[in-house]
């Protein structure tokens, strides 16, 4: 009788595909021990920061005896766990396919398994596995495994020492994998009883911040569920736990058949920040926003737990499974952003309806998975809604309110003017009231042209918004492609990589990164909290800008130089105005090189800042082509450019964006450098 032969290469190659970050790998053992019912699991690291280095997975767990290692634990592609079958503390197993953990194994040259049965107090089963031997063998079957007995008075459980490592564990990946174990049972709401220990100075250090709740600040806290018929409830409560909007199924399903939802039980829990003084007014003195926004770097966005253990890439740092970011693009004031929320969807699933990937990462989108997606997004769009009614609400009672408010003043000034004013001096009073009247009609119809103006750039701003999430996606698939090539071609070409791969490989990365940064970019520039009023340190908001641009700046071979006056200076109104001031003046500058004949080496810009009696000069200054082919006083007007494909509109932000500043801007077709040369001039204010 012939049988199927599998090569020791498939176990090389499986364990790479499967799980390619280590940590991830560690994981994978972690959420074995979770299966054993383990009420500890301790992860130590051991000289890890040079090749070499050793991890060990301890935990409390049943153990296994000696049928469980040879018929389950050593066979790959199928587990004896029986995922509907609850453990004696009431869990179900997240394993399910007995592939997870082999990618952890071969992170070392070595793994020894040491294991101790609950059934069989004082019984130790070990078992040694050596990859190297494998790498000699022509099938896998070749290479015998020998599970050895001894006497122990060590309580069950078990531990996993993986040793020889092949990698390098640098401050980050200990920092993200200490992360990931405090995130990966709720650290908020822990019903599993399972607790997680890394051997790791980073670990106290983020286990401090990620352990800082700061949930009675948030300003709604959002519940909803599923029930076992597939029908949907929703509430909307304030920050002081009032509930101010509620759903029933038939307000939350978006379809006009009002069906179930086709997906398991569910529970959906979500904190929404709104990350501006006003609305910390009222709260503790002792919390600041800085505060907040860094235990919201730690633990923001929403994760999925299934079956007690959280799944990743759900809730990930990059990872936008719900879309917040591109339904926050439609409407920036009544949507969160993945940056201020913290929330859940918990699932427990005991039929099985939800299945994980092979490589653990995520689920396979089946229907169950999508409508447990939808209904998360369902009531996402309804929370919106109701905020946005409300919004809108206000919004037109005081358009409606404010006709009547001037004919009121008007009429109280007639009264005034009628009762104190003699009569002889009356004519010259109301000529003056005319004349203050008219001068504000024309600026009312002024500022609806500009109204209309900027309703058109908000327009495509939130348009490039939702384009650049939507780039995320691939940009992220460029940089993962990038990392296996980079892998494989150091292992198959050696010392000859840099020499055929080093340099296109690193060109992937460097536009990756270019898309990341212009992803980010725009909605970065919506941020509601930017349009606020308040002192503005100019400097910090010109090392933004600039750091946000360096990637575009590298790419076209720019050098930018900071010229800064010494101290803070401050100016009074508000960043999104000098955002946008500083941005058009750099893109500006960067397009100035962008023409025909223009200069492809040598490229400089410079942003000075100048301190002249009460004023604040920012001046920003190329050695591009300068200003031809258009009259100086017409580069401001809306929709004049001599470039290509410019849309005309930059320079008249910067002069509308100025004057809002109580500034002036000038610009000189020729600088020091050569190029043109613009100074802004802006009224100086405290700190």
């Amino acid at each position: 009788m012939m049988h199927f032969k599998f090569s020791p290469k498939i176990l090389q190659r499986l364990g790479e595909e499967l799980v390619p970050n280590p940590d991830q790998g560690i994981i994978e053992l972690v959420k074995n021990s979770y299966d054993a019912d383990a009420i500890e699991c301790r992860v130590e690291l051991i000289k890890t920061s040079a090749i070499g280095g050793s991890i060990i997975i301890s935990d409390n767990g049943v153990g296994m005896d000696k049928d469980d290692i040879s018929e389950g634990w050593l066979v790959l592609g199928r587990s004896k766990k029986s995922n509907r079958e609850v453990t004696q503390l009431g869990r179900l197993p997240v394993g399910n396919k007995g592939l997870g953990r082999l990618a952890a194994l071969q992170m070392g040259s070595q793994v020894l398994l040491k294991t101790r049965p609950k059934d069989e107090p004082g019984v130790e089963y070990s078992l040694t596995i050596n990859w190297d031997d494998f790498q000699e063998a022509d099938v896998v079957e070749d290479v015998p495994l020998d599970i050895k007995q001894s006497v122990t008075d060590q309580q069950y459980g078990t531990d996993i020492i993986v040793s020889n490592l092949k990698n390098i564990f640098t401050k980050r990946d200990i920092q993200r994998l200490a992360r990931e174990l405090l995130l990966l049972a709720d650290p908020f709401d822990n019903h599993t009883g399972f607790h997680l220990q890394l051997i790791a100075s980073e670990f106290s250090e983020i286990e401090k911040q990620v352990s800082n709740a700061y949930f009675s600040d948030a300003e709604y806290h959002l519940k909803a569920y599923i029930n076992g018929d597939g029908i949907a409830e929703a509430s909307l409560l304030d920050w002081q736990g009032n509930v101010i909007f509620h759903a029933e199924h038939s307000d939350l399903y978006q379809e006009t058949s009002q069906e179930p939802y086709k997906t398991p039980p569910t529970e959906f829990e979500l904190w929404v920040f709104l990350l501006n003084p006003q609305s910390f007014s009222a709260r503790k003195a002792s919390i600041s926003i800085k505060q907040v926004r860094e235990w919201l770097a730690q633990v923001g966005n929403v994760r999925l737990y299934h079956r007690g253990l959280r799944v990743k890439p759900y809730g990930d740092s990059d990872d936008d499974w719900l879309n917040l970011n591109y339904a926050r693009a439609r409407n920036p004031e009544v949507r969160p952003s993945t940056k201020t929320v913290i929330g859940r969807v918990i699932v427990s699933d005991p039929n099985d309806m939800l299945l994980q990937k092979t490589d653990r990462l995520g689920f396979i989108e089946n229907e169950a998975f999508l409508e447990l997606k939808r209904f998360a997004i369902d009531v996402l769009e309804w929370m919106a809604k109701e905020r946005l009614k409300v919004t809108e609400t206000q919004r037109q009672r005081v358009k409606k309110q404010v006709p009547r408010d001037l004919t009121e003043a008007k009429a109280r000034i007639e009264e005034v003017i009628e009762a104190e004013v003699p009569q002889e001096s009356r004519p010259q009073v109301l000529e003056a009231v005319q004349q203050y009247e008219t001068v504000t009609e024309r600026e009312t119809n002024i500022l609806r042209e500009d109204l209309q103006l900027y309703r058109s750039l908000a327009t495509a701003g939130t348009t490039a918004a939702v384009f650049a999430h939507e780039s995320g996606k691939p940009v992220t698939l460029i940089e993962k492609i990038a990392k296996r090539i980079e892998r494989k071609g150091k292992e198959i070409l050696g010392e000859k990589y840099e020499h055929y791969l080093g340099e296109p490989v690193t060109k992937l990365y460097q536009v990756s990164k270019s898309l990341q940064r212009f992803s980010k970019f725009p909605l970065h520039l919506l941020k509601r909290e930017k349009r606020r009023a308040g002192v503005v340190d100019t400097h910090i908001v010109i090392d933004e800008m600039v750091t946000f641009f360096q990637s575009f700046f590298d790419e076209g071979k720019i050098e930018i130089i900071k010229d800064k006056v010494e101290g803070n200076p401050c100016i009074y109104g508000s960043n999104a105005l000098l955002e946008a001031i500083i941005t058009n003046l750099l893109i500006n500058a960067m397009n100035a090189f962008n023409v025909e004949g223009g200069r492809t080496e040598g490229r400089k810009i410079i942003i000075r800042t100048e301190t002249e009696g009460s004023n604040l000069n920012i001046k920003v200054l190329d050695n591009g082509s300068g200003i031809h082919n258009i009259k100086i006083d017409e580069i401001w007007l809306p929709g004049r450019t001599t470039r290509e494909g410019g849309t005309g509109l930059g320079l008249t932000i910067v002069r509308d964006s100025v004057t809002d500043l109580g500034g002036a801007v000038n610009a000189n077709p020729e600088s020091e450098l050569g190029g043109a040369e613009f100074i802004v001039k802006l009224p100086l204010v405290g700190e």
